[in-house]
C-alpha cells in the first residue's frame, strides 16, 4: 500500500528541494521538477500549480503561465523577409495563439493547382531508405546535395566532383551550394572525424542527428559571411517548432519509457559527442576563419547538450522528407488541407507548395502531416505520437461526432 501524501512542505523546504534539483538538472521544466519532488519526498502533498508558482517567484521559469514550456512544442517567427522573398509577397506568416503557434495566410486569392513558391531547405539530409548504403561516404551514384540518381541523365546537367574528396554532385550549382552550406566542413579530407557520426547514424538508421549537424554547419558557414548573416541564420534555426527529443520520446512511450530510456540516452550522448568532436571547432583544414568570433552566448548554446536534444526534436516535428524548410514548416496541419507539398525531380531536395483548391485572400493555408486516407483514429494517434497535438479540424470533429472510423 502506497504511503499517503499528507505533509505540505514549507516554503523554505520547497525552495531548498527545488534548488537542489535545478542545480543538478538545470534543463528540467516544471513537470519534471514536480515529478522529482514527489519521488524524493513521498509524504509531501504537492500540486504542480504550487511548484509552477514557486518556480516563477524564484525566477526559475519564464513567467508562471499555465503551460509548462518544456512539455509543449514552441515556435517563433523567423527574422527577416524570407517569406516575402520566397513567395513574392503572396503569403503572410502570423502568430495565431499559444496552441497553434504560427500559421501561413494567403495575401491574395489563388486558384486551384497553383504553384505558390519553391524552397530549398535550411538543412537537409536524405532519409537512409532513399539512398544507397555508400551515400554518406562519397557515393558515386547520388548527388551529395540533392541525392539525385547520377546514373540517370538530366538535360543540361553534368556531374562534378569535390576537388578534395570523392564526393559527387549532379552539377556545379549543387556543388557550390553544398560547399557554402556544409560540405566544406563535412569533406572527409578536411574532417575525417565526421564519418564517425555518419557511421553511427547509419547503423541506427537514424537521420535526425545528421540533419541536426547540417543545421549547425549551415549556421557556422553563414557566420563565415558575416556576423549579422550568422546571427540571422541562428535566429532562423531557433524559430522552427521545437520540443526536446527526450520529452517527446517520454510522452510517446508512456509507461513503457523505462524500457527504452537507457538505449535512447546512449544514442543522444554518443551522437552529441561525435558532433562536438568534429564541429566544435571544425579542423583547421576546413578553412573556417570566424568560428572564434561567433558570440560566446550563441556558440555555447549551439554546442550544448540541451540544444542538441532540441535540434533532434526540431527534426522530428518539422521533418519534410529529411529537411528543415523555413517557410514550409510554418504551415499548420489540416486533415482536409488546401495545399500540398511536392518535390520536383527525384532528389526530394527542393519543395514546392501547390494549392489543392481555390483559396481566398486572408484564408489560412494548410497541409496535412499524416496520410489523409487514414481513419480519424489513426490520424489522431499519429498526430499525438509525432506532432504532440490533438487535431480539431472540421473533418475530425465531424467524423468523431458521427462515430466514423473509416
Amino acid at each position: 500500500m502506497s504511503e499517503q501524501r499528507n505533509v505540505a512542505p514549507s516554503a523554505e523546504e520547497l525552495q531548498a528541494a527545488i534548488t537542489v534539483i535545478k542545480e543538478k538538472e538545470p534543463e528540467y521544466g516544471i513537470s519534471r521538477v514536480c515529478a522529482t519532488l514527489r519521488a524524493n519526498n513521498p509524504a509531501w502533498q504537492l500540486s504542480e500549480k504550487r511548484v509552477r508558482k514557486f518556480m516563477g517567484s524564484l525566477g526559475l521559469v519564464q513567467g508562471s503561465t499555465e503551460d509548462d514550456q518544456s512539455t509543449a512544442p514552441k515556435s517563433s517567427i523567423a527574422p527577416g523577409d524570407f517569406v516575402h522573398s520566397l513567395a513574392n509577397g503572396q503569403l503572410q506568416v502570423r502568430y495565431i495563439d499559444s496552441v497553434k503557434g504560427k500559421g501561413v495566410f494567403s495575401a491574395r486569392d489563388f486558384g486551384k493547382d497553383i504553384s505558390i513558391f519553391e524552397e530549398t531547405p535550411f538543412a537537409w539530409y536524405p532519409r537512409w531508405d532513399t539512398v544507397s548504403i555508400n551515400y554518406y561516404n562519397g557515393s558515386n551514384s547520388e548527388c551529395q546535395l540533392c541525392a539525385r540518381d547520377l546514373e540517370k541523365r538530366y538535360r543540361g546537367l553534368r556531374s562534378v566532383r569535390c576537388s578534395r574528396c570523392s564526393a559527387c554532385f549532379c552539377s556545379n550549382i549543387c556543388k557550390n551550394e553544398a560547399e557554402s552550406r556544409f560540405h566544406q566542413i563535412e569533406c572527409v579530407k578536411n574532417n575525417p572525424a565526421f564519418v564517425n557520426l555518419a557511421d553511427a547514424c547509419h547503423a541506427w538508421n537514424w537521420g535526425a542527428p545528421m540533419c541536426a549537424a547540417r543545421a549547425i554547419e549551415r549556421v557556422l558557414m553563414e557566420f563565415e559571411q558575416g556576423q549579422e548573416q550568422g546571427k540571422h541564420a541562428w535566429e532562423s534555426l531557433k524559430a522552427f517548432t521545437t520540443m526536446r527529443t527526450d520529452i517527446m520520446d517520454m510522452r510517446r512511450k508512456g509507461a513503457s519509457w523505462f524500457l527504452y530510456e537507457e538505449e535512447y540516452e546512449n544514442r543522444w550522448k554518443t551522437t552529441y559527442s561525435q558532433m562536438r568532436s568534429s564541429l566544435c571547432p571544425p579542423p583547421a583544414a576546413c578553412g573556417l576563419k570566424q568560428f572564434e568570433k561567433i558570440p560566446n552566448k550563441i556558440r555555447d548554446e549551439m554546442f550544448s547538450y540541451n540544444e542538441w536534444l532540441n535540434l533532434i526534436g526540431k527534426y522530428s516535428l518539422n521533418d519534410q522528407n529529411g529537411g528543415l524548410y523555413l517557410l514550409q514548416s510554418c504551415f499548420n496541419h489540416n486533415c482536409n488541407p488546401n495545399c500540398v507539398v511536392v518535390h520536383p525531380n527525384d532528389g526530394m531536395y527542393r519543395a514546392i507548395i501547390k494549392t489543392l483548391r481555390p483559396i481566398k485572400a486572408d484564408e489560412e493555408m494548410t497541409i496535412t502531416y499524416v496520410n489523409p486516407r487514414d481513419s480519424v483514429n489513426e490520424r489522431q494517434q499519429a498526430l499525438r505520437d509525432w506532432y504532440m497535438f490533438d487535431c480539431r479540424c472540421d473533418r475530425c470533429v465531424d467524423e468523431m461526432n458521427n462515430g466514423s472510423n473509416k
